[in-house]
């Protein structure tokens, strides 16, 4: 995490933009900005595609995922970026390489057991797609709430307010596709 904080950090001074400025348009303290740029502190998911969208950036942006020269557009299992602890116990990995023209981002997303992406709903510009590989991942959209097994599939809009849990006793990992790339 500490990666993110730094490039937060030089997003933020290369936009000529105070902590205090960023920390109002993003209604946190700028304590706890202060401590995500120095990586003490982890921000949710919501909060960092936040940070991304005030920095005219993505979220891979902030992992450094433009900042590697990629020579193949195959992405090892052991060269995967990863961004962990978003949120209680999910884990977020890139599964793409760096690309400036990339229409989509595609994600894997752990969650160990009990893991959500937080008591509130969220919403952004874009669409999602979702594919359960193994557990049991509950998608709420609005008040509807959906349960994805193994091989099960949603699309929806991003505008509209969402959310995720893990209902699995176990781990639970699904691909998640993005668009546009923000993630």
């Amino acid at each position: 995490m500490k990666i993110v904080g730094i490039n937060i950090k030089k997003l933020r001074e290369e936009s000529e933009i105070t902590l205090r400025e960023l920390s109002k348009r993003l209604r946190v303290s700028a304590s706890f900005l202060s401590q995500i740029e120095t990586g003490k502190a982890s921000p949710s998911l919501s909060t960092l595609k936040d940070i991304a969208d005030a920095l005219q950036t993505t979220v891979g942006g902030l992992m450094g995922e433009n900042q590697t020269k990629q020579d193949s557009p195959v992405v090892k299992v052991k060269e995967r970026k990863a961004l962990k602890h978003l949120g209680s116990g999910v884990s977020m990995y890139l599964l793409s390489t760096p690309d400036s023209n990339k229409q989509m981002e595609t994600l894997l997303f752990s969650l160990d057991r009990d893991a959500n992406s937080g008591k509130m709903l969220y919403k952004h510009f874009g669409q999602e797609f979702v594919l359960a590989l193994s557990g049991v991942l509950e998608l709420t959209l609005n008040d509807t709430k959906h349960v994805l097994k193994k091989g099960d599939s949603i699309y929806f809009n991003s505008n509209v307010p969402h959310s995720f849990k893990n209902l699995y006793k176990g781990k639970t990992e699904a691909v998640w596709v993005v668009t546009p790339p923000s993630f």
